[in-house]
């Protein structure tokens, strides 16, 4: 019996680490949402210096961090973030800020203009690229957003996540984990940084007799096959009521009237 409650122990031990593991490379998401996060100054790729705070209350962010001699993930994380900004809605694609943050405390507002001028955004004014102004704030600004980087040596770059972070009044509303921006999942934290209801998430394709199409590339909705199968019965047996009523009433209306004429001959 003591041997059976031991393995147990140390097999809940050890699922206890790799959940935090996991944690630790893919941040959950409900950890960090609709917690504040502190300000901080930036130094913007123009030589500007500003805060965070001061955009946020002018728009919505969406935030990443990224270094400017990233060999990995940084350069596909900002083109496919790019890509899907440019592809949602015109009405929307101005009512938010996309901010570029180096965390690297070698990079400099000029590194962060080349880089801006590189996808080129350089005369983008919702695009700002920047480097914190003060370094010791970036460790704990990492820590509340759930973002961490680790210098390797052997590679002489940093390992770290990709991720997008949607900021509103600065709360953290969203956040996406990963290399490759999904036109989708981006368009739902847009609205949900904007305060809008998101009615409908996307949701696993080619699945047959759906009531409802939802688009989520589009946002569009469409009636589908499923409702056209719910309504189509009822839908029939009450036009052919209305027709063989219809033709009862015409047959009852023919055969009055012909008794009437009758009776009149008579």
């Amino acid at each position: 019996m003591g041997k059976i409650v031991l393995s147990l122990f140390i097999l809940l031990t050890l699922a206890h680490i790799s959940i935090a593991q996991i944690d630790t490379l893919f941040p959950v998401e409900s950890r960090y949402i609709y917690k504040d996060i502190d300000d901080v100054e930036i130094i913007t790729s123009d030589g500007r210096t500003t805060s965070l705070s001061k955009i946020w209350q002018d728009k919505p962010i969406i935030l990443t961090l990224i270094f400017s001699r990233c060999a990995g993930i940084c350069f596909p994380l900002v083109s496919s973030l790019k890509y899907c900004v440019e592809k949602i809605d015109n009405d929307r694609k101005f009512d938010f800020y996309t901010v570029v943050l180096s965390f690297d405390t070698a990079d400099t507002p000029e590194d962060m203009a080349v880089l801006k001028e590189g996808y080129g955004l350089s005369s983008n004014k919702n695009w700002i690229f920047g480097v914190f102004a003060n370094s010791t704030q970036i460790e704990k600004f990492s820590q509340e957003i759930g973002f961490w980087y680790k210098w390797i040596d052997s590679t002489g770059q940093f390992d770290h996540p990709g991720m997008v972070v949607g900021i509103r009044q600065g709360k953290v509303v969203r956040i996406l984990v990963g290399g490759n921006i999904n036109l989708v999942k981006l368009r739902e934290v847009v609205q949900e940084i904007k305060g809008e209801f998101v009615p409908f998430y996307g949701v696993q394709k080619n699945v047959a007799f759906r009531c409802i199409n939802y688009d989520p590339e589009t946002g569009k909705i469409k009636i589908g096959i499923g409702t056209m199968i719910i309504f189509t019965p009822p839908v029939l047996t009450f036009v052919l009521t209305f027709v063989i009523f219809g033709f009862t009433r015409r047959g009852s209306g023919a055969s009055i009237a012909h008794k009437s004429k009758t009776k009149k001959e008579a």
